[in-house]
């Protein structure tokens, strides 16, 4: 008899964890809350615009194209166009482009001449020892306080909605924290990193990717594999252990057996599902802090545009004191994403920063975010479209304390082996992340019911 495995969750951590078992000739059963599956990744197109309610892009890695080459989506992937390495910041008032080498750090605008010295002086700067360190307090020690304010804290807005004042580095940028403790230095670490070597992605590969029509298109491809698999607005209820050795799963439509289950629900609805096996673990990935996030999406003529949008887009430091995150310029990013004669920018309000506007009705948002598109852009007149996404719990935040949830995962598999973790507040918040994760926990629980 084939072993049974559900899957709890159909974002693209518990897709990819499905596409995997696949191989293995495994029963399936994903069982999804809502009525789709994808989670965050939802393409939309309307009025010849196409646009995401979720993650514009993902980080190139070899796990992800490895995938869309499994899934023969190659020919449907869509690379930035070259203007979109412009990125920029809000100073002052103004734009001001953010530079994207050493050499260009010496030159740009957008940093003093005392940060400029300050960056020489970063490889003497001795590493920390001892208790955990935020990602504010991480830099602004090896870089300084304007690096922090106008680089390091818009960067943390766009990528995780969060504060970099409570963020761990440790856990938020793993990657950054092991440059320091193994080389001593982020400018060291970089260079003898680069000289190591390690798993390099395909010559000419983009930095970022998606699809000509949308990231949707990566988890609709997935969920087809799947087929009569999926179970829509299926609410688990609660997983126990049973008394014959395998794993109760509660839904509205009864009680269900399986030799093994992968929980890819959010921290929140995770807590919730394991309450009756470990208290402490339920309250650990409870006390996880998602921030609102709210996305307003407008397309505007070219007429009504002042300044030219040719870059990535924008990200706006706290110190400015505006009612936004930042905005992406998506049309001047990839192709087809508006008519000819368009421009279409996609905005983000909320976050840790200010995440009482998420509160407001859809239409005061839509306000702000053109208030503030007049005023750094020079917009004039309405939008051609608008379309406002909210978000009540947007991004996971890996925050001083997340020792406690990790500690207490890894307390719990080792109680109950044959249930499983994958989702984005858990080994990374990005699309790559959980493409990664979801692969690997995938080959886990394989091993788990074939040894």
């Amino acid at each position: 008899m084939r072993k049974k495995v559900a899957i709890i969750g159909g974002g693209i951590s518990g897709l990819c964890v499905a596409h995997q078992l696949l191989k293995g000739g495994f029963d399936l059963t994903l069982f999804e809350s809502g009525s789709s599956v994808g989670g965050n990744i939802k393409t939309e197109t309307r009025d010849g615009f196409l646009f995401e309610h979720g993650p514009n892009t993902a980080l190139a890695s070899l796990e992800l194209l490895d995938l869309i080459s499994e899934l023969g989506l190659d020919d449907k992937l869509a690379a930035p166009k070259p203007s979109s390495n412009k990125r920029f910041i809000l100073r002052d008032g103004g734009l001001v482009q953010l530079p994207s080498s050493l050499f260009g750090f010496a030159r740009t605008a957008a940093f003093s001449r005392r940060s400029k010295f300050r960056l020489l002086k970063e490889p003497f700067v001795a590493a920390k020892v001892g208790d955990e360190e935020s990602v504010a307090a991480f830099f602004e020690r090896r870089l300084g306080r304007e690096v922090v304010d106008y680089a390091v804290d818009p960067f943390i807005s766009g990528i995780y909605a969060g504060d970099p004042d409570k963020l761990a580095i440790r856990h938020a940028f793993p990657r950054i924290y092991e440059l320091e403790k193994r080389y001593g230095s982020l400018l060291k670490g970089a260079v003898f990193s680069r000289r190591k070597g390690s798993a390099k992605l395909p010559k000419g590969t983009p930095r970022s990717i998606t699809f000509k029509q949308g990231m949707q298109v990566l988890t609709d491809a997935l969920a087809a594999e799947l087929g009569g698999s999926i179970k829509l607005n299926a609410n688990v209820r609660a997983i126990r252990k049973s008394d014959v050795g395998r794993i109760e799963v509660e839904t509205p439509s009864g009680l269900e057996l399986f030799d093994a289950i992968v929980v890819c629900a959010p921290a929140h609805s995770t807590g919730k599902l394991i309450r009756s096996l470990d208290e402490e673990a339920a309250l650990a990935l409870e006390a996880i802090y998602y921030p609102p996030v709210t996305v307003v999406v407008m397309g505007f003529h070219h007429d009504q545009v002042r300044i030219d949008p040719s870059g990535f887009g924008f990200l706006v430091p706290a110190l400015e004191r505006r009612n936004i995150l930042g905005s992406l310029w998506t049309s001047s990013v990839f192709e087809n994403r508006a008519p000819l004669g368009y421009h279409l920018f996609t905005t983000f309000i909320g976050g840790s920063r200010n995440p009482e506007l998420c509160d407001e009705e859809e239409g005061r948002l839509a306000e702000i975010a053109l208030e503030e598109l007049n005023a750094i852009l020079g917009i004039s007149g309405d939008p051609v479209i608008t379309v406002v996404k909210k978000w009540k719990r947007a991004i996971p935040q890996y925050n001083i304390g997340y020792d406690r949830v990790l500690n207490a995962l890894d307390r719990f598999r080792n109680s109950h082996e044959r249930i499983f973790f994958c989702s984005n507040y858990y080994k990374g918040i990005s699309v790559s992340d959980c493409v990664k994760n979801g692969l690997s926990t995938g080959n886990e629980v394989f091993d788990c019911l074939t040894r």
